[in-house]
């Protein structure tokens, strides 16, 4: 049962749907022809998301005083996978990007958030949970509550978390195994232990909502490396003071690289310039060319596979966030933008019952992003690796290419996929470049 503030909140609920499309990030992007090309010089350059671009131009900037930095960045904003939008209103923001940070397990991203004096929320976690299963039968669970399942399938999920939990957390990030989990798929493995039905898509919608692709699509190997880049796959599924979900910024997660671009060189940073060629001129040039109370719910069947509720009650902000996701996601993306948003409150509405389904339809705004369809993006919330990757490129993931140095939040040992991977993925990228280039001047 609901405490009773979070039933008057219910009842009272204005609800905003938000999309956040997770799909499939592909590493290798292509581009059309480029209309306008920009070339400069660098000693070293580095190629990343815009969010460690941000922490590595900023890094370099305070340590070197690199008047000549010249960070570009494809899309017309700063902050990568970020995106704060204000609602119609103009009082309240809303995140359609990366949302969540924790102050004890995510230290960097939080300690951004503080030194520009951003004000943290702690996610709603009170209420009962709503769950759809494989039959479409639709259940209320309140907190610490086990599904209504039949033993096996329960005995079965225990078994398998048990053994991703324990795999994940013999990994040594730094120095990775040449493993045999990485020919199998995590639908593979979940086969091998006799995942069926429930069990299976409980699994698979895990997998969908941590990193937006089918479990057919992801390396177990990957998958375990992934988990334990979070601490475990508990943490990362938790909203508690432990969990990836505890905390949101009440002025929006992109107000953070704002700040951070803030503080960089007037003229220095330079948008919608996607890098389209690179050239090594010698060991230590090379030109760049450039472009110019809840109410959560899981369901295992319909078109949102689950969403969070991302309300600031102090800006009298009250909000859903659904999340679309995998081939789910793929299917949804190609209907009509009436069709998407009759599909999700259709299902909003079976979900939350006869009670208040009939507010769903006096939806006070809606708000979709795919990020699949986003050029430099082309999905979120990080690259992934299908079988057999893994073993052949662990080594080279981060690895210089000359004066070339890759940062990026997939390129991160813990918190990959997250804001404070990209974090620290930016500052190993400049560690890297200061040292290159003071080695330089020194002979």
């Amino acid at each position: 049962m609901q405490d009773s503030n979070t039933q008057n909140r219910t009842s009272e609920f204005d609800f905003r749907i938000l999309m956040w499309d997770k799909m499939k990030m592909i590493s290798e992007e292509t581009s059309e022809a480029v209309k306008a090309l920009r070339k400069r010089e660098y000693g070293h350059s580095y190629t990343s998301s815009d969010d460690s671009c941000s922490k590595v131009s900023f890094l370099l900037y305070q340590t070197l005083c690199l008047s000549q930095l010249l960070p570009q960045l494809a899309k017309d904003r700063v902050g990568g996978k970020t995106l704060s939008q204000p609602l119609a209103s103009g009082k309240e923001v809303v995140d359609l990007g990366a949302a969540w940070l924790n102050e004890v397990t995510q230290p960097k991203i939080f300690a951004l958030a503080k030194k520009y004096g951003y004000e943290t929320v702690v996610q709603t976690s009170k209420g009962d949970g709503i769950v759809e299963d494989t039959s479409g039968n639709i259940q209320r669970v309140a907190q610490d509550q086990l599904l209504n399942l039949s033993p096996a399938t329960l005995q079965a999920m225990g078994m398998i978390t048990s053994i991703l939990e324990t795999e994940a957390a013999k990994l040594d990030l730094r120095d990775l195994p040449i493993s045999p989990f990485d020919k199998l798929t995590v639908s593979d493995f979940l086969k091998q232990k006799g995942a069926v039905e429930d069990a299976y898509t409980y699994f698979e919608t895990i997998v969908k909502g941590l990193l937006g692709i089918d479990a057919i699509e992801l390396s177990l190997f990957f998958y375990l490396d992934y988990i334990q880049s979070g601490g475990s796959l508990g943490e990362l599924m938790s909203e508690r003071s432990d969990g990836a979900q505890y905390q949101r910024l009440r002025q929006g997660m992109q107000s953070i690289f704002r700040g951070m671009a803030g503080d960089l060189q007037p003229g220095s940073l330079f948008l919608e310039s996607p890098v389209s060629h690179i050239q090594h001129e010698n060991s230590s040039t090379c030109t760049v060319t450039t472009q110019k109370g809840k109410i959560s719910f899981v369901s295992l069947t319909g078109v949102v596979s689950f969403s969070y509720d991302t309300s600031v009650e102090a800006d009298g902000q009250y909000s859903i966030t659904c999340f679309i996701v995998g081939g789910t996601g793929r299917k949804w993306s190609v209907l009509s933008p009436t069709k998407r948003r009759q599909t999700v409150l259709n299902q909003i509405t079976a979900m939350v019952g006869d009670e208040h389904g009939h507010r769903v339809y006096e939806t006070e705004e809606i708000i979709e992003d795919e990020w699949i369809k986003e050029q430099w993006r082309k999905g979120a919330p990080s690259p992934v690796m299908g079988p057999n990757l893994l073993n052949k490129y662990a080594d080279v993931l981060r690895a210089p290419c000359g004066s070339l140095h890759f940062v990026g939040t997939e390129t991160a040992y813990e918190w990959k996929g997250y804001m404070d991977g990209a974090i620290s993925a930016g500052a190993r990228g400049a560690g890297e470049v200061i040292d290159a280039l003071r080695k330089s001047a020194a002979r």
